[in-house]
């Protein structure tokens, strides 16, 4: 079980430590896609701000670096983009401001959580004791201001979103590939995320409902389609803890390129795609976010 003190930033300076807050939210009556990560990385002093905003048919991107010397408590980032912490575990809110919109999302804790939360010390031998993490579907409120020339229009609107928050070892290096897939449904939500590791592949997830949470007991990637730098499908099998198995299939709505680190600009690309998803064996639809950092190596041989 997770407690309050968890939702907080941990103070753990060991080499590729990473901590993560992950958030997207998606209104398709609204033509509304969000996401955002923030990355706090302990030895570097370093606050990590990446986010997508399409909106219509306008498109925004933040991708910025903040110096911080002292670990962040409730509130994380600057004038240009903050996520705070309201009550931990319950609620919290993200803000942003462009040139021509500002924003506030409120977000509120509806599906219990799924958590993997190890006891003992993360260790790199081992990928399943790399990192912590827990995630929930979630309620979302959006306050949109977009400002055109001499007019300004206000849009309200409530949508489902998602948010995961991890803690650990992340030696991106050794990472060939790893993908997180969030479909939602009226009333579930299906979550996992698929590692490979020095050679070892590693994941999780659920399904969630209102009423509670069923494992994943083992992801496979099929499938990934990315041609001349475009994004075009992926396939994920999965199998739940009743042992039933099925196959998921994404169709892209709004694809993205994510800009990577330094060290990994010529061995790995990353993506992030707002996609249509179908669950093969019972041919139910869904929709929500796919996320893959993926070696160019590894990538050779999915296509």
């Amino acid at each position: 079980m997770i407690n309050g003190k968890e939702e907080l930033l941990h103070d753990i300076r060991v080499a590729n430590f990473i901590e993560e807050y992950r958030f997207s939210c998606i209104s398709k009556r609204d033509k509304w896609y969000s996401f955002s990560n923030i990355e706090w990385d302990p030895i570097s002093s370093e606050i990590k701000i990446e986010a997508i905003i399409n909106l219509i048919d306008s498109s925004y991107t933040i991708n910025q670096i903040i110096k911080q010397d002292t670990v962040p408590r409730k509130s994380i980032g600057n004038q240009r983009f903050k996520y705070t912490i309201l009550e931990p575990l319950k609620r919290s809110k993200i803000f942003f401001k462009e040139s021509d919109i500002t924003g506030t999302i409120l977000i509120q804790n509806y599906f219990p959580y799924y958590d993997i939360i190890h006891h003992s010390s993360i260790s790199p031998n081992n990928v399943e004791n790399m990192f912590n993490f827990y995630s929930d579907r979630c309620k979302a409120k959006v306050s949109v201001e977009l400002h055109k020339k001499n007019n300004t229009t206000h849009k309200y609107f409530d949508c489902v979103g998602f948010r995961e928050h991890s803690w650990g070892l992340y030696p991106s290096h050794h990472i060939s590939c790893d993908s997180r897939v969030v479909v939602h449904f009226r009333d579930q939500t299906i979550s996992f995320r698929y590692i490979e590791y020095n050679g070892m592949s590693y994941s999780y997830g659920c399904i969630s409902k209102k009423s509670g949470n069923l494992a994943l007991v083992l992801v496979e990637l099929e499938f990934l389609s990315i041609k001349n730098s475009s994004f075009e499908s992926s396939e994920f099998t999965y199998k739940d803890a009743q042992d039933d198995i099925d196959l998921i299939v994404s169709k892209p709505i709004k694809p993205h390129h994510i800009e990577v680190s330094k060290k990994l600009k010529k061995s790995h690309l990353h993506i992030v795609s707002f996609s249509d998803f179908t669950v093969i064996g019972t041919n139910k639809k869904g929709y929500g976010i796919e996320e893959h950092l993926i070696s160019y190596e590894r990538l050779k041989n999915v296509l």
